[in-house]
């Protein structure tokens, strides 16, 4: 498939100069990342948000984290959730599935970017489908976001275990005094 039409388009008009990078097929940025032998802290996963009205906002934040919901939700004054998989199709019509690319303005939809994106030399988004992300230079990305709201969006690193998982690594005796 390679890049989105709509992605291409939108970078086309804003002549923006970027690259792409191929990588193995791969079914999240985080694995995007190691598969392409980038920084996780450069690739971009979106994920897409609805409020109880109905308004989407995609969150964008560095590949190797989990997205705090609960941050959007506190910076926004609203309660966000995850959008449903079938607006997925819908708004990204033209990307794989679980493929958006992190660049909301492209769609016409409202984008929120963890601050620490902006500090970036280089970003990677993915392209639409699963086997390439696009190489953006941070002063070509930066013009990009106009409308954009920078927050401190992480949650916990991926791979970090939840609670649950410590039943079956650690000594539960700690939990006791809660």
């Amino acid at each position: 498939m390679g890049i989105a039409i709509t992605l291409a388009s939108f970078l086309n008009h804003n002549r923006v100069e970027y690259s792409i990078v191929k990588h193995r097929k791969t079914l999240s940025s985080l694995d995007s990342s190691a598969s392409a032998h980038l920084p996780s802290a450069q690739v971009i996963k979106a994920v897409l948000l609805v409020n109880g009205e109905g308004d989407y906002l995609l969150a964008g934040i560095g590949s190797g984290h989990r997205l705090s919901v609960l941050k959007v939700s506190e910076v926004m004054g609203e309660v966000y959730q995850l959008a449903d998989e079938q607006d997925l199709q819908v708004l990204f019509h033209d990307c794989a599935k679980g493929a958006i690319p992190g660049l909301a303005e492209a769609y016409g939809i409202k984008m929120m970017l963890d601050k620490r994106l902006i500090d970036e030399d280089m970003v990677y988004i993915e392209a639409g489908d699963h086997c390439h992300l696009i190489k953006i230079n941070h002063l070509q990305y930066t013009p990009l976001l106009s409308g954009t709201l920078l927050a401190d969006l992480i949650g916990e690193p991926i791979g970090t275990p939840k609670f649950g998982d410590y039943d079956n690594c650690y000594d539960k005796s700690y939990l006791s005094h809660f």
